[in-house]
């Protein structure tokens, strides 16, 4: 009897490898059921680090599936150790195996025992698909849900602390250290006739360099950064849930459980020569002479990583 042959595809959705789903763990699960029925691995796809809501990014499986139209080595499988490794979308995956199946190609998910040449394993898939969209779905829901409580009881939502903050058991505790430049950046723009690009620049000159965070190496109190600490309501206490609501431009804002770096008054004026600001830069950059900074932003400054941009003076 000739030999089965398959293509083996192992996914995770993290870089972290989680003990019984890593991508090692996985192929090996699956080799071991490959030799128990006598199925020969051709080539084993792996994708690390991606998402199997959609293919999109998932360069491996999409090299699978060429693979198999191109008919490349005549399998007569995919092997995956769980559905849920081959996709989690319920369109991508029929229409995953519907190329497959156009050539011949069977789907076996070994810890789900499900195999797409029996008559009911292809019933049986669809539905789990489907399922475990819908699973998918609804942790999405309750975890924005969770976040919007958060927010609401001014409680911090995850990610770096802002500068001036530490994170201590998931709570902003201020960083004294850090908190001097926040504090000093504040004061300057209110109380002298620096915009943000002349507060940047004399941090510069003082030598007073942002601290560094996981998301970025750039030590520069850059212009944008500056502009961003000064619209930031977390350092006068408005909130530590500011949270974004989906498909729209609205956010929920609560009063925030940590100590405010600046009050209330110090917070008023920054906030209406930004305002004024605004207006100023508005009325000096309008006109059809717009057309000469098609640069702007995309140019970017060598030192800091700040967007470039232009400016005319009559």
């Amino acid at each position: 009897m000739k030999k089965k042959k398959a293509y083996v595809y192992t996914r995770v959705s993290t870089s972290i490898q989680i003990d019984g789903y890593s991508l090692d763990a996985q192929e090996e699960r699956i080799k071991q059921y490959a030799k128990a029925y006598g199925i020969e691995i051709i080539k084993t796809y792996k994708d690390a680090g991606k998402s199997g809501t959609s293919i999109s990014g998932r360069n491996e499986f999409i090299a699978m599936l060429n693979d198999i139209e191109a008919e490349k080595d005549k399998v007569d499988y995919v092997m995956v150790f769980k559905l849920s490794r081959f996709g989690r979308n319920a369109a991508d995956v029929l229409q995953s195996l519907q190329v497959m199946e156009n050539h011949n190609v069977n789907l076996i998910c070994v810890d789900d025992s499900l195999d797409s040449s029996k008559d009911s394993g292809k019933l049986v898939i669809t539905i789990l698909s489907a399922v475990a969209e819908m699973e998918r779905e609804n942790i999405l829901s309750q975890t924005m849900e969770g976040r919007k409580q958060k927010a609401r009881e001014g409680k911090w939502n995850g990610g770096f602390a802002p500068i001036g903050y530490s994170l201590d058991n998931g709570e902003l505790v201020v960083n004294e250290e850090e908190a001097k430049a926040v504090r000093m950046i504040f004061d300057l723009y209110a109380n002298s006739d620096m915009g943000a690009n002349g507060v940047s620049k004399y941090l510069v000159s003082l030598g007073i360099n942002k601290p560094i965070r996981q998301n970025g190496k750039n030590p520069y109190f850059s212009a944008s950064l500056v502009r961003q600490i000064l619209d930031n309501p977390v350092y006068n206490d408005k909130t530590t849930g500011k949270i974004k609501l989906e498909k729209s431009d609205h956010y929920i804002i609560a009063q925030g459980n940590h100590e405010p770096l600046i009050d209330d008054e110090l917070w008023n004026e920054v906030q209406e020569k930004r305002k004024s600001q605004a207006k100023k830069y508005e009325k000096v950059n309008r006109g059809k002479d717009e057309r000469v900074h098609i640069l702007s932003n995309l140019i970017k400054c060598p030192y800091c990583g700040a967007g470039l941009y232009g400016n005319k003076s009559r």
